[in-house]
């Protein structure tokens, strides 16, 4: 039996969210590609809020955003 395809949402902030159906590969990575972003070096991404790598393995109904990291301290 086939596996039916998830649909997440991807953005990077600021930015309008894309609903992407993925069928196959379901990290990061897939729906970023999907979506047609890129991670930049100076950004982190996140799923539903927690912080994860680009190997994630996604769910049904996931939002991936794509954040700038921010740097600070003394």
């Amino acid at each position: 039996m086939a596996s039916e395809g998830i649909f997440v949402k991807v953005a990077r902030t600021g930015s309008r969210a894309t609903e992407v159906c993925l069928d196959g590969d379901r990290t990061v990575e897939a729906a970023l590609e999907a979506a047609g972003l890129n991670l930049k070096s100076s950004e982190e991404v996140r799923v539903n809020g927690e912080p994860v790598e680009t190997d994630y393995e996604l769910e049904d109904g996931d939002r991936v955003t794509l954040v700038k990291n921010i740097e600070g301290g003394c």
